[in-house]
Order: structure tokens, then C-alpha cells, then sequence
């Protein structure tokens, strides 16, 4: 049995991207690892012909899903292989550097009460991605307020309910390892949730465990057109999700906090009400994708909608 399970999601994984992202793997420092590669039925790109040259490396292995069943899904499909006690995703067109994996065991090992441990990394931008500066403000969001180091699972989750869920201070999945025993605990990840999964995922870690923050410099996400989260973004896809969010979450704090989480969801709402109408005000361009999410939303929730809808028109008028 191995230490690490190390998870690669891949789909329509170009060369340039995969190759690199399974050579950062074998470059590790700490060997005691396996590599399942989970392609989702690729149709344009040849991925297993792409990674065949490290297929001779017995720790490496390559699956291809029966029919394209989408990110969640695939996440999930990852997780009947292996048996380590520690799980770590590594996205298809990210990066880890030499010292990754050894300083991510090395916190867990250390750590008994830390179910889960996020390590720092830096964008790799290329091509013609819309909006870029999203990752600059996450940067100097958890420089400004996450300190490293542990920290009290439900503490530290309601004082982000209180930012609005926003941003994802724990990371995207390619730079955070967790305990089997944890995931096993929490579940799987969200299937139909399609921009905010990780984070939604990362609520349900919170609930039930600590969690570790370490402040290095350990890897690159990849920020390009093609990828999911790039996609989704120019779709309107997910807009929502992070309300959803907090009608999971909400039930399951203690009484005495339920108050003060529901007055931070009502929050939330609406500044993204006020951002809509400032941007219709300044004669933006608004869009309407993923507006079918948005018809869902109000069904669910009118009169948080009208109310906040009503206090945006009455400010907008004011004005």
C-alpha cells in the first residue's frame, strides 16, 4: 500500500499540458506514491498516447470511462482506486514542484486532528484568458487574512460564510491533500455542481475537521481558455452555486450560529444584486448565460430575491 493516492482527472488533455503535469509527479521528492490517470472519454485528444511513455512506471496507471459522465463525476470515479491514507488531485494541466508531496505528509503526519492540508502555488497564465485579475485578488485576499498554519475547522468556516464564501481560501483541488478517512466521512463531491464543487467540497471538510495552511510557494495552476473553470466562467455557469452552498450549510451549524450564517448569505445575495445593477448602470454589457440558474434561484428563494432587488432599485434611484 502506498502512502499517496495521486488523482489526474484528465480530458481533452493536450500533450503539452499532461506530460508536464505527470512528470511533476515522478520528479517528487517522496516516492511512496500512485498516479491513476481518469481520462473522461476523450474525443479529440489521444491521452493514453500522450502519457504512454510513462505507463512502463508500475505506480502509473491510465483509465478511460466508458461514456463522458463530466468533472464531478470523474472526480469521483477516481476514488475506488488505491487504498493510501492520503489523497491528492492533480488537475491534468497543473504543475507540483519537487518538494510537494513530502512537505503535504509531513503536516498530516504531524498533525492528527488535520483532516485536510492546502499548500501554496502560484498562476501560470497563458493564451487569451477574459479575466485573469480574479487570481491576483485571491492572492492578496489570503495574504491579507488566512495566517499559516492550523486552524479550527467551524471557526474558520463561519468567519468565511461571513465573506460570502468567497473567495475559495482553501484552493483549487491540484493543491490540497486529504485524508481517505475524512473523504470517506464527507462523501463524494457534488455531480451537477459545475464552477463551485471544490469549494462546496471544502464546507463539508470543515464541518467535520481542521484544517492546515501552508504558506509555500509549491506549484503552478494552470490558467488558460480551454480550461473547465475558464469555460464555465464565460458561460455563466455555477453563478449560483455558492447560495446553494449555504442552504447546505446552514442546517448543519449549531443552532446558536444559524442566525449569523443566514444574515451572511442575505449579504451576499445582495451584493451580487448591487454588482448587477452597477453594471447596468455604467451601461456595461451584462450577460445572460447561465441565466436559466438564475430563474431557478428565484423559484426557490422570491422574496430574498424581491427584497434585494427592491433595496438595489431604491438605492439605484437614490443615487
Amino acid at each position: 500500500m502506498s502512502t499517496v493516492n495521486v488523482y489526474m482527472p484528465a480530458y481533452e488533455a493536450k500533450q503539452e499540458h499532461i506530460q508536464p503535469a505527470v512528470e511533476s509527479v515522478l520528479a517528487q521528492s517522496f516516492e511512496d506514491w500512485t498516479l491513476l490517470v481518469q481520462d473522461d472519454r476523450s474525443q479529440h485528444e489521444p491521452v493514453k498516447d500522450h502519457i504512454s511513455e510513462y505507463l512502463c512506471d508500475a505506480r502509473i496507471t491510465y483509465r478511460r470511462n466508458e461514456n463522458n459522465v463530466g468533472i464531478g463525476p470523474n472526480w469521483n470515479a477516481c476514488l475506488d482506486f488505491g487504498d493510501a491514507p492520503y489523497i491528492a488531485y492533480l488537475f491534468h494541466d497543473d504543475l507540483w514542484k519537487p518538494q510537494y508531496l513530502e512537505k503535504a505528509v509531513a503536516v498530516l503526519d504531524a498533525h492528527a486532528d488535520v483532516g485536510f492540508v492546502s499548500l501554496g502555488h502560484s498562476y501560470l497564465k497563458e493564451g487569451d484568458v477574459v479575466d485573469t485579475a480574479i487570481y491576483g485578488e485571491v492572492e492578496h485576499f489570503i495574504e491579507k487574512h488566512i495566517t499559516p498554519g492550523a486552524h479550527n475547522g467551524q471557526e474558520l468556516l463561519l468567519w468565511w460564510a461571513d465573506q460570502g464564501l468567497r473567495p475559495n481560501i482553501i484552493g483549487e483541488p491540484s493543491f490540497v491533500v486529504l485524508r481517505r478517512e475524512l473523504m470517506e466521512k464527507v462523501g463524494k463531491f457534488h455531480e451537477t455542481m459545475p464552477q463551485f464543487l471544490d469549494s462546496e467540497y471544502w464546507i463539508r471538510c470543515l464541518l467535520r475537521t481542521n484544517w492546515y495552511y501552508l504558506n509555500q510557494d509549491l506549484g503552478s495552476f494552470r490558467v488558460h481558455p480551454s480550461a473547465a473553470s475558464a469555460q464555465n466562467a464565460m458561460a455563466g455557469r455555477g453563478a449560483f452555486d455558492r447560495f446553494d452552498c449555504f442552504q447546505m450549510l446552514i442546517p448543519q451549524l449549531p443552532k446558536e450560529k444559524r442566525g449569523e450564517a443566514k444574515q451572511a448569505f442575505a449579504k451576499a445575495f445582495d451584493g451580487m444584486v448591487a454588482k448587477f445593477f452597477e453594471k447596468k448602470k455604467s451601461g456595461k454589457k451584462v450577460s445572460t448565460k447561465g441565466s436559466s440558474g438564475m430563474k431557478k434561484f428565484a423559484m426557490r428563494h422570491p422574496l430574498m430575491v424581491g427584497r434585494a432587488i427592491f433595496r438595489n432599485l431604491k438605492n439605484s434611484i437614490d443615487s
